[in-house]
């Protein structure tokens, strides 16, 4: 519900503060006195985009402020997008050349999360509105909302989904099977080259130095002779060093430590001695092997050119070959079992899409019944109106995500004129009329919030008008109603009036809205009834209306 509205610098409003009630207000005043900025300035509320077109001109920025009580319905949205869970919530936007910025109870928030907020808390219908009822999607979401199949629906849509995605698992499991197919023996042929290969990163560094060493083979050899010669050389001289610094080691005690680095130094020489040893022994006695150690990385280059790839790819590949081979046979399987699902799911939703048949084809009369009772009461007195519920053949390509129903409103304004689907016949008036008949039947079903009229009056007068105010009236009891209207018949049932005036001051035009009452409210009736300065008309008007 609407608590208070405060508009400042919006177009021609410098400043307006609406301290709302409950029950019926409407708001009146001459056709271009800006009735439309207040409806701008909800939309903007209800996080419709704004731009600098909307400040008043000579304002730096515009701002639009309201308080709006939502109950354990705005508390639990609150806390789903992260905010503190709050029954009220005060929204603030500030729109300036540059850039708009958005509040609610002083934190920053997007559009889209505003949007989100105050949807269903506050619904705005207009000539719009009026024309989604000639969309049948809007019909058949009409009569599921009475009869309450939301959740049956819900549940319907959940699994048609679900049935969705798995076909759509499907798609790419037969696509895949049918591109490795095609490839199979290409990829069997792949798989042994490279298992042939069996590619090893360890192996090829391996090899690589094995080449290096081969090919300097001689120069290998010739160099661990003449070191090996060297050591046997000097072998002797150590030995014969270290025998007198023992003995030297007898008379002063630095010539001790002499004596155990020497010691240590020819020790490590022998254990060098024998390991370039052992190393020369184990040299090959020619390069012969040298061939097919080029022979072994020719094949490593080969294939790391036609992949590639380096080592670790190639082994990376060889693995994904292997799981495209075994996807035609692990794939068949998942395949089956996908197909037996979807067979399930199938069967599953066509009992969901039975059970929502059965219970629209029963309950259409009754929503036919009293469309046809409100229409009355609404000085469509001759009206024929029916609901006819097409069910498609139960075939899945008739599925769609609200079942295999189409519903068609039909109309016939005056007896002798066949029925005809609603948006080729009924007029913008009518077309009004019909929407507020939807409401007044699912007011007991729908929950309390504002419900804003904006040229519900289009194509009406007299006694008709007269009816279509008895009806709002009587939505005021279950929601908070603002209307915006040119007729005297819907204002004089309003429990609160505003007037929208263009004044001219200082030679600058604004937009004022004023609550009137009493004398200024019975003024504003005797304008709208023609004759401004018979009050007592006015006075006449109200007591025989109400």
């Amino acid at each position: 519900m609407l608590l208070e509205l405060k508009i400042k610098n919006l177009v021609l409003i410098e400043e307006a503060h609406l301290d709302l009630d409950n029950g019926f207000v409407v708001f009146t005043g001459e056709t271009g006195a800006g009735k439309s900025l207040l409806v701008k300035a909800i939309k903007l509320l209800l996080g419709e985009k704004g731009g600098s077109n909307y400040i008043r001109p000579g304002a730096e920025n515009g701002e639009i402020e309201a308080l709006i009580w939502g109950g354990k319905e705005l508390s639990k949205k609150l806390e789903n997008i992260g905010y503190t869970p709050q029954e009220e919530i005060h929204v603030r936007r500030i729109i300036s050349p540059k850039r708009q910025k958005t509040y609610v109870n002083g934190s920053p928030i997007t559009l889209s999360e505003l949007s989100y907020l105050t949807k269903d808390l506050i619904i705005l219908t207009s000539q719009h509105e009026f024309y989604t009822l000639l969309h049948p999607e809007k019909q058949l979401e009409f009569l599921d909302q009475f009869l309450g199949l939301e959740p049956l629906l819900e549940k319907f849509k959940n699994l048609y989904n679900d049935y969705k995605n798995l076909l759509s698992q499907i798609k790419i499991l037969e696509d895949k099977i049918a591109e490795a197919q095609l490839k199979k023996d290409f990829i069997l042929f792949q798989i042994n080259e490279l298992e042939e290969l069996n590619p090893d990163p360890e192996e090829e560094n391996k090899l690589l130095k094995e080449r290096e060493k081969l090919k300097n083979l001689s120069f290998l050899k010739e160099n661990l002779h003449i070191l090996i010669s060297a050591f046997e050389e000097n072998d002797n001289n150590l030995s014969q060093i270290i025998s007198i610094f023992e003995k030297l080691s007898n008379f002063e005690s630095g010539f001790k430590d002499y004596f155990s680095k020497i010691y240590s130094f020819y020790y490590e020489m022998k254990e060098i001695h024998r390991d370039l040893s052992s190393y020369l022994n184990q040299l090959p006695e020619d390069d012969t092997y040298l061939n097919e150690i080029e022979e072994r990385l020719a094949r490593y280059e080969k294939l790391k050119r036609k992949y590639k790839r380096d080592t670790h790819g190639l082994i990376e590949l060889l693995k994904e070959l292997k799981d495209e081979i075994n996807l035609l046979d692990s794939g068949e399987e998942k395949y089956e079992k996908l197909k037996k699902k979807e067979e399930e799911l199938k069967k599953e939703l066509f009992d969901l899409a039975f059970q929502l048949s059965k219970k629209r084809v029963k309950g259409a009369p009754e929503l036919q019944s009293l469309l046809k009772k409100e229409l009355k009461d609404l000085g469509i007195e001759k009206a024929e109106f029916k609901i006819k519920v097409i069910s498609k053949e139960p075939a899945i390509e008739n599925l769609t995500s609200s079942g295999l129903e189409e519903v068609k409103f039909l109309f016939s304004p005056n007896p002798g004129i066949p029925l005809k689907p609603l948006e080729k016949i009924a007029s913008g008036g009518e077309l009004s009329r019909i929407f507020l008949a939807c409401k007044s039947i699912m007011q007991d079903k729908t929950r309390a919030g504002t419900l804003i009229f904006d040229e519900v009056d289009t194509g009406i007068g007299g006694i008709t008008a007269k009816k279509v105010a008895q009806k709002i009236k009587n939505l005021s009891k279950n929601y908070q109603i603002l209307c915006i209207t040119h007729l005297p018949q819907i204002a004089a049932l309003a429990d609160s009036h505003y007037v929208v005036e263009k004044k001219i001051e200082e030679n600058k035009t604004q937009t004022k809205i004023e609550k009137v009452e009493g004398e200024d409210r019975l003024k504003e009736i005797a304008r709208m009834l023609g004759d401004p300065d018979n009050l007592k008309l006015a006075k006449n008007f109200l007591q025989t209306t109400l």
